[in-house]
């Protein structure tokens, strides 16, 4: 999650040893016609889709419902929120102010201040904006001693090559508007960021990203960047897995989508999961 250009030179060079078939009736610029194209009107996210096995969660949401906040759901908000914040601060500071590694790490230790956190948050958060802050001003300062003269918008295009929280339009596919957590388009890729367990469902969210690219842009998007990021008050553990977007990944995703509009087009309850976890919100509303 944390891209450099070297981490995209050799994720490039994994890619091309990795073997891509995609059925042409499976790419997402194939909106209009079958297996792709639905009928409903209804739109749906992508996160809305993985978030339990019946889609019950979708059900009660549109019902207004209310989940309960809990302490995973709390821990995953500040990671993406400090994520996103620090990776747009540090292009922000280059552009504006920052001419160095040692200048950027001293504008963003004074920027953390700003960053709206709990006092019960702030060492986990500090913790994961220092690490960004050292990755992106080591790079910064390679790229100074490889290139001169170059204009601030090429700086950042070398040190900060990808985008965080990219929008996606994903109506074609009732998906409605989406963000991915980060893009690469040198690739192209798309990332996601996990804190909790590995679950398949990840995968098939990565495939419902990659359509939804597709159908908007028609580029392909053959892989997707799956990172499981946990931090404690001492460190961050990043464990990223290349995940192929395949034709069996992105049918499994549309079969969901479709029976996700269906639940909301006939507002019919799709029954308690059978394996539901504490740790959703929805958990005392089913369990009592």
């Amino acid at each position: 999650m944390f891209f450099t250009f070297s981490d995209i030179l050799l994720l490039s060079k994994r890619i091309k040893k990795m073997p891509r078939a995609i059925d042409e009736e499976l790419r997402g610029w194939n909106w209009h016609e079958p297996p792709l194209y639905s009928p409903s009107l209804s739109q749906v996210s992508v996160s809305e889709l993985i978030y339990c096995s019946t889609l019950r969660s979708l059900y009660l949401k549109s019902r207004g419902v209310k989940g309960e906040i809990n302490k995973s759901i709390v821990q995953g908000s500040l990671i993406h929120k400090v994520y996103a914040t620090a990776i747009e601060t540090v292009k922000r500071l280059i552009y504006t102010k920052a001419d160095d590694g040692n200048t950027l790490r001293t504008l963003m230790a004074d920027e953390f201040y700003s960053l709206q956190v709990s006092e019960e948050e702030a060492p986990y958060a500090k913790v994961l904006w220092d690490y960004i802050t050292n990755i992106y001003s080591s790079e910064l300062d390679k790229v100074r001693s490889k290139f001169s003269n170059l204009l601030r918008d090429a700086i950042v295009s070398q040190v900060v090559p990808f985008y965080v929280e990219f929008p996606i339009d994903g109506s074609f596919l009732g998906l409605g508007n989406l963000r991915v957590d980060a893009f690469v388009p040198h690739l192209p890729l798309i990332a996601e960021m996990k804190t909790g367990k590995y679950r398949y469902t990840h995968e098939l969210a990565l495939a419902g990203y990659a359509l939804a690219i597709e159908s908007q842009y028609e580029i392909p998007i053959d892989f997707g960047y799956l990172c499981y990021v946990n931090v404690s008050e001492k460190d961050v553990k990043n464990n990223c897995k290349l995940i192929p977007i395949t034709d069996s990944l992105r049918s499994e995703f549309l079969d969901l989508r479709d029976k996700g509009q269906e639940v909301l087009d006939k507002g019919i309850d799709p029954g308690i999961a059978k394996d539901c976890e504490k740790d959703c919100i929805f958990y005392k509303v089913c369990h009592g």
